[in-house]
């Protein structure tokens, strides 16, 4: 669902994707930062990266409007019909795939931004609070000494130790279940 938080995270990352805009793939990075603020869920990063790029596109909309005016008023009088036709058709496939330039990259970039967010919590919390966001738990962001993941990997079990695995259990638990295992192969 689109909320204002949203939606003002898309005006923020498209903007940056128009002041970076002379570098090629600059909606990729407006798409970072509007995922990056959004938060770690990788569906509404990109959900934020798509109108991201979509807000960043009204310009480049506003301009082929203003030059599909400015020809069809100059080219009404003498030019035949078929050739209007073909220079309207141009413009709009021209502009389909400044769409697809636009909205694309920035999607992708909505998405890794989410992901970062996710990787990079402690950053991402204090990125929020910096631009005067509210936390999601309305708390105070993690303290200093906290882990950057979320997760963290356990060499003892070949799997990644975290709460909903089961990290209070006891070592001779997972001892055993390493004997059972190894008993079964």
């Amino acid at each position: 669902m689109v909320t204002t938080r949203t939606l003002l995270n898309a005006v923020i990352g498209a903007v940056v994707g128009v002041v970076l805009s002379f570098i090629p793939f600059s909606t990729v990075l407006g798409g970072l930062v509007a995922g990056f603020l959004e938060g770690p869920d990788g569906r509404e990063g990109a959900i934020v990266g798509a109108l991201a790029g979509a807000i960043a596109f009204l310009p480049i909309a506003g301009l082929g409007l203003l030059l599909f005016g400015l020809l069809g008023i100059g080219l009404a009088g003498g030019v035949p019909l078929e050739g209007f036709a073909v220079v309207s058709v141009v413009i709009v496939v021209a502009g389909f795939f400044a769409l697809a330039y636009t909205v694309g990259p920035s999607l992708l970039g909505g998405y890794l931004g989410a992901y970062l967010a996710r990787e990079y919590p402690d950053q991402h919390h204090r990125t929020r609070a910096t631009i005067g966001y509210e936390t999601e738990s309305g708390g105070a962001p993690p303290t200093e000494g906290a882990p950057t993941r979320d997760r963290e990997y356990d060499p003892d079990s070949g799997t990644a130790d975290s709460r909903e695995f089961g990290a209070d259990r006891i070592d001779d638990e997972r001892d055993d279940d390493h004997e059972r295992n190894r008993d079964r192969f």
